[in-house]
């Protein structure tokens, strides 16, 4: 119950900076406190917390279009598995069409057709609810984060009217307080991240 307290009213917080547009839409990803953390009458384990917002190795049918912003474009392979073999760059600007996509332990790839992905992290595809502005954050962070935990809302602030994503990310110092790190990011129509920076708060144990 006190995780669900402390979730909620950080939620909360980072929602009342700007107008809310629409009602709040939350998008969870997979939480992980290690080690076991006692906290109040509560101890937390690893396996703790909302499901995964995706399993890894698993294909999920994903229809839409891709458009490369890597910096210096995105690589293409044949496979996305330990046995991939790099085929080419496309250019920054360009567009292709997307099918589905799945995560490796390197990262997001999405699948363009015959056994041709696209490595995610270097593309961005249309958001237009919440759960695509998470994949647009996941894929963004190259597999990292993906083991922590997720709240996304719809919002108008001073940046304009894009998606919001908080992750969460817990730890503690030899069984001090509870350190939250939360990084924010936004996430607009488009699917552009761009990374807003971090906050980190501490909770003591009773």
């Amino acid at each position: 119950m006190a995780r669900k307290k402390f979730t909620v009213m950080l939620v909360l917080l980072f929602l009342t900076v700007s107008a809310v547009l629409v009602p709040a839409n939350i998008a969870r990803g997979t939480e992980y406190l290690t080690p076991l953390i006692a906290f109040g009458n509560q101890t937390f384990g690893t396996n703790l917390g909302p499901g995964p917002f995706k399993e890894a190795d698993v294909y999920y049918d994903y229809p839409t279009v891709a458009t490369v912003n890597g910096e210096w474009g995105a690589n293409v392979f044949n496979g996305n598995d330990d046995n991939k073999v790099f085929d080419k760059i496309l250019p920054v600007g360009s567009q292709w069409q997307v099918y589905g996509y799945t995560l490796r332990t390197d990262g997001w790839y999405y699948y363009v057709g015959g056994d041709m992905w696209l490595q995610a992290d270097q593309v961005k595809v249309p958001a237009s609810d919440s759960y695509d502005a998470l994949l647009n954050v996941e894929a963004f962070l190259g597999g990292r984060g993906t083991k922590d935990d997720y709240a996304v809302a719809f919002i108008s602030d001073e940046y304009g009217l894009h998606y919001k994503a908080a992750r969460y990310v817990y730890d503690t110092l030899s069984g001090g307080p509870i350190f939250q790190i939360t990084h924010i990011y936004n996430v607009y129509a488009d699917g552009q991240v761009y990374n807003m920076g971090t906050t980190t708060s501490r909770f003591f144990m009773d």
